[in-house]
């Protein structure tokens, strides 16, 4: 049994309500988002993905999101297999810095192991905080790169 592991670049992060932004920014270090106060949007990045290894179909174990935030929260992270959905990772309250290292804020262990069909993407939903009085800057994401390990 071999263990794959693929990784793409944060730039390659897309915004599914771009009218909830500052900014969006794809820099060679990373995206690099602002998100309006308040305000709320899904990103999508979609994993390399080895479906068929030596004639055998992979399985995917976990998954990662680099990642960095201030002022704002990933509060669901879901993993898709083409337009299935193998797992939700739903009521999180991830913050901070988790760019640099694997870490248990910013790897998502399945269930059990998923039988890979097509390919994966990995969805994740992000809110800005809200200020009462409006003296909240925009949140800020930064997406450095997000991968996943499989099995053969």
């Amino acid at each position: 049994m071999g263990k794959n592991t693929s990784w793409v670049h944060g730039n390659a992060v897309t915004v599914e309500s771009p009218e909830n932004l500052a900014r969006e920014g794809h820099y060679g270090w990373g995206a690099d988002m602002l998100i309006q106060p308040g305000k709320a949007s899904w990103f999508h990045i979609p994993l390399p993905t080895p479906v068929i290894v030596n004639d055998t179909r992979t399985s995917l174990h976990r998954v990662f999101l680099l990642f960095k935030s201030e002022w704002g929260s990933i509060l669901s992270l879901h993993v898709y297999d083409g337009s299935s959905k193998p797992q939700e990772f739903n009521d999180l309250l991830l913050q901070g810095e988790h760019r640099l290292a694997q870490d248990a804020e910013n790897t998502f262990i399945l269930d059990k192991p998923h039988t890979v069909v097509w390919g994966i993407g990995i969805s994740f939903h992000f809110v800005a905080n809200i200020g009462l009085d409006n003296s909240v800057p925009p949140a800020r994401l930064i997406v450095g790169a997000a991968g996943g390990e499989f099995q053969s």
